[in-house]
């Protein structure tokens, strides 16, 4: 009888084991563990180039009736910093050569630093102003057909338009995030784009207007 007893206690203790052991190695189902996006840091610089038509209106000597307007073509670059979707800084730089005819083209140059206001009419469009200080050099006809050299610095502004060419939403993915909540808006998500701008080269009363219209290719880093 003591012997039942003991096998009884002994196989109970075998089955207790056993079954400790199942839920041992048995483990539970875990949850899948979803990532952390990683910040990703669009740069806010941003260059471009473009073709420039670049335009004087004059006075023929010293008679008021007679004006002339003196067309030429060229090539400008621009580079900029972004701070945000309302406000950059741009530096700018451009230069004609080729004379739309026999009146001129000599050789206007242009070198400017802008504050840049700009308003995202929407996530492709950017509308940007430009207020800023340059210098301005070329030659204008002056006293019936001499040739008179205008090398002048002083407040220059303009206006223009950027359209985004960059894809966005191959740009983003689910691993992704962005630091800087304004890029992906107007001009300012990394890729290509291309801007139209008209800019006053410049303001004062005692020279021709001298105007450009540039139009290009711009980056955004």
């Amino acid at each position: 009888m003591q012997k039942m007893v003991t096998r009884g206690l002994s196989l109970l203790l075998l089955t207790s084991l056993i079954h400790a052991g199942g839920k041992k190695m048995i483990a539970p189902a875990k949850a899948p563990v979803k990532p952390i996006p990683a910040l990703a840091s669009p740069s806010p610089y941003y260059i471009g180039a473009g073709l420039v038509w670049g335009a004087f209106h004059g006075v023929c000597g010293v008679d008021p009736d007679c004006t002339y307007e003196d067309v030429t073509y060229g090539a400008m670059v621009r580079g900029g910093y972004e701070y945000n979707q309302y406000f950059g800084i741009e530096a700018r730089a451009l230069k004609t050569w080729w004379e739309a005819d026999a009146l001129g083209g000599e050789k206007l140059q242009h070198i400017g630093i802008f504050a840049k206001p700009m308003y995202p009419v929407s996530e492709d469009f950017n509308l940007y102003g430009l207020l800023g200080y340059g210098w301005t050099k070329t030659d204008v006809v002056a006293s019936g057909t001499a040739l008179e050299e205008i090398d002048e610095s002083g407040f220059s502004a303009g206006i223009g338009i950027e359209y985004d060419l960059s894809d966005k939403e191959d740009d983003f993915d689910d691993t992704l995030a962005y630091d800087r909540a304004f890029d992906g808006q107007a001009d300012q998500e990394q890729g290509w784009g291309v801007f139209v701008d008209y800019q006053y080269l410049l303001l004062k009363s005692d020279v021709p207007d001298l105007y450009v219209i540039s139009a290009g290719l711009t980056y955004d880093f």
